[in-house]
């Protein structure tokens, strides 16, 4: 199996948790077999969708803009087994990085394919990835990876396989929450294991990557304690 993930935070690798959580799941699906490869959209030049439909209309599943999307990245996609879309959360979805990214998939449509009861246009390419879906949040409840499951879902039906959403990213370097933060760390590389291996995560997998590092009054407190600190050390009072 080829797994290629593309990784649309604007962070270094030293400081984005997505980063962390990603290589965590994808050395687990080297241990059960697969071949990596991760891309970092930011450092290619990926422009908006024009919404002219010429890949629809006119060259057939090509963009008309000559950018890395079009000439590079659409053709590292395709030619994965699995496509591991990884985004941090901003205001409760994917980032506008990985929007553009997948807003400049369209070519994979064919419009004149026969459209199935669950709406959608079918893919005009034999072979396309199926995907999984890996995101980080700070804040530390889980329900605000709603808005992009819900989003993920909507786009990719079927072919979704996986969706690995871990809250409280921020404090996954926190010395004293270490014990929890290496349970949460262990379940990821086990989910990259299963998702090669079985094309699911399972759900005591699940429930051991989203486990709580500490109760919310905790970590609203170093919240809190945080943003104090950095705020007091750029001058402000």
């Amino acid at each position: 199996m080829q797994i290629v993930a593309f990784n649309s935070s604007p962070r270094d690798n030293e400081t984005s948790k997505t980063e962390l959580i990603l290589q965590k799941f994808l050395e687990g699906a080297r241990r059960a077999g697969a071949s990596t490869e991760t891309i970092y959209l930011r450092q290619y030049k990926i422009k908006d969708c024009l919404g002219c439909f010429s890949c629809w209309i006119k060259d057939l599943g090509r963009c008309v803009q000559k950018d890395d999307m079009a000439e590079l990245l659409f053709e590292h996609y395709l030619k994965a087994d699995v496509a591991v879309l990884a985004t941090p959360i901003y205001y409760m979805t994917m980032n506008a990085r990985m929007k553009a990214f997948i807003d400049r998939t369209l070519p994979l449509m064919d419009p004149l394919a026969e459209v199935g009861p669950e709406g959608g246009h079918p893919y005009r390419y034999e072979k396309v990835p199926k995907v999984a879906v890996l995101s980080v949040c700070a804040f530390w409840d889980q329900s605000m990876f709603q808005p992009l499951s819900l989003n993920m879902k909507m786009i990719f039906g079927q072919d979704l396989i996986a969706e690995i959403y871990r809250h409280s990213s921020e404090a996954l370097g926190i010395p004293r929450l270490q014990p929890q933060v290496d349970k949460v760390l262990a379940a990821v590389g086990r989910a990259g294991e299963e998702v090669v291996r079985e094309g699911k995560v399972q759900e005591e997998t699940m429930a051991a990557l989203t486990q709580d590092l500490a109760p919310a009054t905790v970590m609203m407190e170093m919240a809190r304690e945080y943003w104090t600190q950095m705020v007091e050390q750029a001058g402000h009072k």
